[in-house]
């Protein structure tokens, strides 16, 4: 379970949590970890995208403002993982249910922050810019999804 929920916290940079779950140690650590992970995916973007001047000017706030939106609904994930985490050796049948719940919860709450944004970029940069934006972030949100698979045990 220690293991599972290290991965959860370290992999979930942009999730808040909440204090009273977790030692200040463990908050310090997460706090870390973001700002690391962030820097990276904002690299792995500014590396990846060809920004005009102006379009880098209203890309970063509204991207920034993304990313919050997307790390509020994914406390939701973390939220499942650590309560998977804490249930899986006592695993029961309305446990399982409720979290299979939260857990599609959330992937309708994200697929809803990424259509508003879609719509959003869309203002701002070219199609195809958004295309490759969102090809970008899923495939650094697939990163951490396998990542994080690896570390979580299939339900007995």
């Amino acid at each position: 379970m220690k293991y599972v929920l290290s991965l959860a916290l370290l992999l979930f940079f942009s999730t808040p949590m909440q204090a009273q779950t977790l030692s200040v140690e463990t908050m310090t650590d997460i706090a870390i970890s973001r700002a690391l992970i962030n820097d990276k995916r904002n690299t792995a973007l500014a590396f990846n995208m060809s920004f005009t001047d102006e379009e880098r000017d209203a890309f970063w706030p509204l991207y920034r403002k993304y990313r919050e939106a997307m790390s509020n609904v994914g406390s939701r994930k973390l939220d499942v993982i650590i309560d998977y985490a804490e249930h899986y050796k006592n695993m029961t049948q309305d446990k399982a249910r409720d979290l299979l719940d939260r857990h599609m919860i959330y992937e309708e709450q994200a697929l809803k922050v990424k259509q508003l944004y879609i719509k959003k970029f869309r203002h701002i940069l070219p199609n195809t810019k958004v295309t490759r934006l969102f090809q970008l972030e899923n495939r650094m949100d697939d990163a951490i999804a396998m990542k994080l698979a690896e570390g979580i045990p299939l339900m007995e």
